[in-house]
């Protein structure tokens, strides 16, 4: 079996207390039996706490227990979970020790990854000069999932290399690249639509002409919408999304553009973190169309998902001219967290997405890109 992940997949460690933020909070964590049964063996001291902190959610699941304010009952003030603190790590359930890495499984293939709603992860992805990957085989000879046809798997599997060399090579323009990667993203979705799932190379094209600084505006503020209209876990998200909108909303268009190129100017590692971005979601999200031969939706989402941030990002900057480490790394983890961790959020994203012609992602490269 192959296996394969980020080269900084290894590298992580959670933050404990010391984490800006908390991964025990808004989410409904069901227990497995084995951990319920673990968890009638816990010492005298804890055994009290953990009972109290259990409840039953409507569908007879056995799960934690949240505070009004979102956080699990369990959580101390110091930011740690008495489990692990008083017990140890080796208790926790499936869900909390797992967090934040995710495994996808394709028979033959494991690929593991970090979600970005951890700060530490997003920090960490954020800190690489290059997205590299590293693969190695345990020699174990496991077949494909039934279900699965090869070729669309090694079909995949070939696009995506092509579409993560794109996105790095060297002097290349983001926009272009995202724009470039749509296209090719749309073709390869004409031939998995005809049940051609072994289609000749496909090249990557060049991009089209330039965006205006009007349209561009404009997408970026039906982006804030959408996504605004989305269910959200914490007021907060919503909130930051109205406010950008608010913003752009308040700019002429030669406002608008000299805002970009500022940005731009001030910042020159935007595009390097943005195209780590592209390329953690693209090794994330492209082979999971093996389930639904869904690869342009899903590319079409990474693109509306990129200029949403960069606009994020250049609202965030405006009051100040700054935009330190930590405030990416925030906006990042609210993103995934909004969208990437709700299923009925990020399913809507990706087909809505789905029905925007490559023509339609409208990216702000009227400008020339600093490097």
């Amino acid at each position: 079996m192959l296996h394969r992940h980020p080269n900084y997949y290894p590298t992580f460690h959670c933050l404990g207390g010391a984490c800006p933020d908390t991964c025990c909070q808004d989410w409904d964590i069901v227990l497995d039996p084995a951990t319920l049964a673990d968890y009638q063996q816990a010492p005298a001291s804890l055994r009290q706490l953990l009972a109290d902190s259990l409840t039953v959610d409507e569908e007879g699941d056995t799960c934690f227990r949240l505070r009004p304010d979102g956080r699990c009952a369990l959580l101390q003030e110091d930011g740690l979970c008495p489990i692990q603190k008083d017990w140890g790590a080796e208790h926790l359930c499936q869900h909390c020790a797992a967090y934040p890495r995710f495994i996808e499984e394709y028979g033959s293939l494991t690929e593991s990854s970090l979600a970005l709603s951890c700060p530490e992860a997003a920090r960490l992805l954020l800190s690489q000069p290059t997205f590299l990957v590293e693969e190695w085989d345990d020699q174990h000879s496991d077949a494909p999932y039934p279900g699965i046809p090869p070729q669309l798997l090694d079909t995949l599997e070939h696009s995506r290399q092509q579409v993560l060399l794109r996105l790095q090579e060297t002097g290349a323009d983001l926009w272009d690249s995202l724009a470039a990667v749509l296209s090719l993203a749309q073709r390869l979705q004409e031939h998995l639509e005809r049940g051609d799932y072994a289609p000749r190379t496909l090249d990557i094209l060049p991009p089209a002409p330039s965006s205006t600084a009007t349209s561009s505006k404009i997408f970026a503020q039906t982006l804030l919408q959408f996504f605004t209209s989305l269910e959200p876990l914490r007021p907060s998200w919503p909130q930051r999304l109205q406010q950008a909108h608010a913003t752009l909303a308040s700019l002429s268009q030669s406002e608008y553009q000299q805002l970009c190129l500022d940005f731009q100017h001030s910042l020159p590692q935007w595009q390097q973190h943005l195209t780590q971005l592209s390329c953690h979601w693209v090794f994330r999200h492209w082979l999971k169309a093996v389930n639904d031969d869904g690869v342009y939706p899903r590319a079409a989402w990474i693109g509306c998902s990129i200029a949403l941030l960069y606009h994020l990002f250049l609202v965030q900057w405006m009051p100040t001219r700054s935009l330190s480490m930590e405030d990416e790394i925030a906006i990042c983890c609210a993103f995934s967290r909004e969208v990437e961790h709700l299923d009925e959020n990020l399913d809507l994203a990706l087909e809505t997405c789905a029905s925007l012609p490559p023509t339609h992602l409208v990216f702000p490269r009227f400008g020339r890109s600093v490097e």
